[in-house]
């Protein structure tokens, strides 16, 4: 297994594969890779809020990073296509 983060300059799907080892929780593995490949696609202009996602949940929040911010629906829910 890979031991180092992947960066925003990595493929998507690299980006996406990386984090759902850190998946939590009980929602299903498709819901969940969905939902990050949005998160990461929503954010793959924004290099810098990228890396900070990816900083944030491959430590588990142990090293400081910056606000991500989302855009949302306007019911204010989050979109997973």
């Amino acid at each position: 297994m890979n031991t180092t983060a992947p960066t925003s300059a990595d493929a998507c799907l690299s980006i996406v594969h990386s984090l759902m080892c850190h998946r939590q929780g009980g929602e299903s593995e498709g819901f969940s890779k969905r939902a990050i490949e949005s998160l990461v696609k929503k954010l793959k202009e924004k290099r810098d809020e990228l890396d900070s996602l990816i900083t944030a949940i491959t430590t588990n929040g142990a090293h400081p990073s910056k606000c991500v911010t989302i855009q949302r629906t306007l019911d204010g829910r989050l979109q997973v296509l």
